[in-house]
């Protein structure tokens, strides 16, 4: 039905959000929702293999990985540190304020435009409109889902 890129953090059930059962979504979940080689690499698989045409990028509010990026902790493992740092100049690199009620909102935006940037076959499929890419942020307080408008281009 879609893939979802959706942070690890297990306060962010995602079939329960999107009301579906176990199988009907693609998921793909790492710290931040971050963009990693990985998970590109299960993104192309459910393009190529499954031919999903719906991809979700999504956030969420007190998200550990974006505050991390934004308070610039140094307490961290080597492999985290180093996916921190990439959210870290993600957010620098668009002029985003290091305010995480501000990051995990663009977060997400900026992850779906690096997904487009990196792969060709990303790429074009948004370019033809076979994939069509939805940032939003799941917000606790509310418990709805923030969308954030689809991504046309990088």
């Amino acid at each position: 039905m879609a893939m979802i890129l959706s942070c690890s953090d297990s306060r962010v059930p995602i079939e329960l959000l999107f009301d579906v059962g176990f199988g009907d979504l693609f998921v793909i979940r790492n710290a931040g929702n971050a963009f990693t080689e990985g998970s590109l690499a299960s993104i192309e698989y459910g393009l190529e293999a499954l031919n999903i045409d719906l991809l979700v990028v999504l956030g969420h509010e007190g998200c550990g990985a974006v505050g991390a990026a934004c308070s610039n902790q140094t307490n961290l493992s080597p492999s985290l540190s180093e996916l921190v740092l990439h959210i870290r100049k993600a957010l620098i690199d668009a002029d985003v304020p290091l305010d995480p009620e501000q990051a995990v909102r663009r977060h997400p935006v900026l992850t779906a435009q690096q997904l487009i940037r990196s792969s060709q076959l990303v790429a074009e499929r948004v370019k033809s409109s076979a994939l069509t890419i939805e940032p939003a942020c799941y917000t606790f307080d509310h418990g709805n889902i923030e969308w954030m408008g689809s991504i046309h281009d990088g």
